[in-house]
Order: structure tokens, then C-alpha cells, then sequence
């Protein structure tokens, strides 16, 4: 039985846990990071995307070296509207995460196929009985008992195609609902990437946590053949359930996912309560431990405690416009929430993407024709 010794110990590879390793390097660079990853490749196999006013400045420095493409706008599309809206819309691609890890961090400060079998504050026991001592440990990992929050689930498949000629979309397109809306709560996403080459995606919101992957799949072909597009080839792609919280116990939901040990992403429930996206959390927590002086175990719990419970409360709203859309409607007119939150003024829509809505905004989302109850603004 081997061990090692480390000033932060990080757990899970992804996006969360590789932003902490790539701001703690560049913040302490004197200071030993190991980041352990129990799949062969950091990120796995994704493309993550986020809008440009979804982070802060100090976020955007931390997310440029990862960009693999960007766009001046981006779209949305619905059976009775549609708009481009003027914001950066970027994406990073899980290839480019893990090659810009590497270069960044010695090699030793990187273990992956190495599975976590015992975390506690200052340690880590390895499924090869490796034994990590850690002034403090942060747990990256996936969800923790998610029966403790009342969810729906977020389900996409994407594909990178090549087609036979030219398509003709020209920003990227956050969503495109136009067909097919009466088969329930889903959408595309379309993003280009050269005049033959383009990234599409099948989104859907379910209450059941089943992935489909024929059925994704199919929808896709149908999409490109709506445009008249034909495939020549599919390359990278990628798929996953994402969890939507409606509401649930967040001390309880923090306690399992590991007692005293401090927690990121999805496992401390740091996610955008409608899209369910972790990228904008994880960028912020990135940084947050990186410029903290006290790395121990005990420190780090607290602190990030007591961030992910701020951000719970904040969060209410958010998990209100989820319920009203995918609870208080039937599945085929869940889109009409975001057709009509799409066709506000556009710094509402960025506050709303950031979770940063005034109760002016609130107010102008539940008068005229807006999405919410008018209820829903006089409570946090």
C-alpha cells in the first residue's frame, strides 16, 4: 500500500473538478494539486457551451484557453417566433479540456483510471488501496443521492455531422422548436462549425431519467432531412441526463454526498435550475478555491457550504419557472414558457441565463403575457 501526500486533493475529472485544478496551478502554483479521474480522459465526452454573459471577467479568462468556438449571436426558434439575440455564444469541446490540463499541470498531478473508493476531508483511499494525505479534498464527482430532490430530467444526443454540401445556418442556435412540438417538451440545438460541417443536438425534458439513444438519434436524421441536408459522416458525439431541480431538501442532498467533505458541480446541487447546466457554477467555485488562503479540508467544506446553500435559496425562482413549465403545463406546450421568457427585452434574457433577475424583471415576467404568476414575484 503506497501513498501520497498533496496540499488540495480533487476528485472527479470533469468540468467542475478540472476548472479547480486549472485555477489552483495558475493561483499556487507552489502548492501540489493531484486530480483523479476514474475514466482513461479528463471532460469524458462532451461539448459544454456557455453565453457570454452567463460568467463574470475573471470566469472568461478562465474559460479562454478552452474555447474551441465561438459565435457573435445566437438563435432561438418557435412555432410562432423567432429571434437572434446579440451575445457570444462559445463552446468547449471535452478534447481541447483535456490536452489544456495536461500542458498545464505536471504529469504526476494527474491520475486518471484511478477510481476513489474512501474520500474524507484530508483523504483518499484508491481502488488500488493508493492512500492520498491532503491538506483538503474537494469531491467533483457526479450527483449525490438525488431521491432527496424533486426532479425532472434534462436528456440530450448530440452529433458532430459532415454533410454532402453546404448547410445554411450561420449563428449558432440555442433552440429550434418549430417541428414537431405537439411530440412533447423538445428541441434542437444547431451549432456550425464550417460550411459542411455542424453540430446538432436533440434536447428533451422528461420526468423519467431513461435515455433513448435510437430514438435521439433518429430525430436527428429527421432534422437534417427537414433542411434537405444529407449526412456523409458522424463523428464526435456525446449524450447525457442532466438533472432539473424542482424543489428538495439541499441539506440532506449535501449531507449524502459525503459528510464534512466539501463538494462542487452537480453534487453540492450548483446547477442552473431550468437548463440544469454546471459550467457557470463551476467556473465560480474554480476560482473561489483557487483564491482562498485556507486549502483544508475543514475550511473548504465550510466555504463551499455555505455558497451552495446562498445559492439554493437565490435559486427559488428559478425552480418555480422550472416546475410552471414542466409540471403546470402539458409536455407540448412546456416550450411556450420559453418562447415567451425569449421575447423580452435581451438584458432580462442574459440576467435570466446568469440567475441575476431584479424583481423588476420578475414583475415583467408575470404581467401582460409573460410566463409566471403574478404570484411568483412577491416571493424570493
Amino acid at each position: 500500500m503506497t501513498g501520497v501526500a498533496c496540499d488540495l486533493a480533487i476528485i472527479g475529472g470533469g468540468l467542475s473538478g478540472g476548472l479547480i485544478a486549472l485555477a489552483a496551478r495558475a493561483a499556487r502554483p507552489e502548492r501540489r494539486v493531484l486530480l483523479i479521474e476514474a475514466a482513461p480522459s479528463l471532460g469524458g465526452t462532451h461539448l459544454w457551451s456557455f453565453i457570454d454573459s452567463d460568467v463574470g471577467e475573471k470566469e472568461k479568462a478562465l474559460l479562454e484557453p478552452l474555447v474551441n468556438y465561438g459565435w457573435r449571436e445566437f438563435a432561438v426558434i418557435f412555432p410562432r417566433y423567432k429571434r437572434a439575440l446579440p451575445q457570444p455564444f462559445y463552446s468547449i469541446r471535452s478534447d481541447r479540456f483535456d490536452q489544456t490540463l495536461r500542458e498545464a499541470m505536471p504529469a504526476e498531478s494527474i491520475l486518471t483510471g484511478r477510481r476513489a473508493m474512501g474520500v474524507s476531508a484530508d483523504g483518499v483511499i484508491l481502488e488500488d488501496g493508493t492512500m492520498i494525505a491532503a491538506h483538503g479534498v474537494v469531491d467533483a464527482r457526479g450527483p449525490a443521492d438525488l431521491s432527496l430532490l424533486d426532479l425532472h430530467f434534462r436528456k440530450f444526443v448530440g452529433y458532430e455531422l459532415t454533410l454532402d454540401g453546404p448547410h445554411s445556418v450561420r449563428r449558432a442556435t440555442l433552440i429550434d422548436s418549430a417541428a414537431d412540438p405537439a411530440e412533447g417538451f423538445q428541441y434542437m440545438t444547431m451549432l456550425p462549425i464550417e460550411s459542411d460541417r455542424l453540430f446538432i443536438e436533440d434536447v428533451r425534458y422528461e420526468a423519467h431519467a431513461e435515455l433513448d439513444m435510437t430514438d435521439h438519434g433518429q430525430r436527428i436524421v429527421n432534422h437534417a432531412a427537414r433542411f434537405g441536408w444529407r449526412i456523409r459522416s458522424s463523428a464526435r458525439g456525446h449524450a447525457g441526463i442532466i438533472p432539473v431541480a424542482l424543489g428538495g431538501n439541499f441539506e440532506e442532498y449535501w449531507r449524502s454526498g459525503g459528510e464534512g467533505v466539501a463538494k462542487v458541480g452537480l453534487r453540492a446541487a450548483l446547477f442552473h435550475p431550468v437548463s440544469g447546466n454546471t459550467l457557470a457554477d463551476a467556473a465560480r467555485t474554480a476560482l473561489m478555491i483557487a483564491e482562498a488562503k485556507d486549502w483544508s479540508g475543514d475550511a473548504l467544506h465550510k466555504m463551499l457550504h455555505a455558497h451552495a446553500e446562498k445559492c439554493w435559496a437565490r435559486r427559488d425562482y428559478y425552480r418555480r419557472f422550472a416546475a410552471q413549465m414542466l409540471r403546470n403545463r402539458a409536455p407540448s406546450t412546456g416550450h411556450e414558457m420559453l418562447e415567451s421568457l425569449y421575447t423580452m427585452d435581451s438584458d432580462l434574457i442574459s440576467r435570466f441565463h446568469g440567475m441575476k433577475l431584479s424583481f423588476a424583471d420578475r414583475l415583467a415576467l408575470s404581467i401582460s403575457d409573460g410566463p409566471m404568476p403574478l404570484s411568483s414575484v412577491l416571493r424570493r
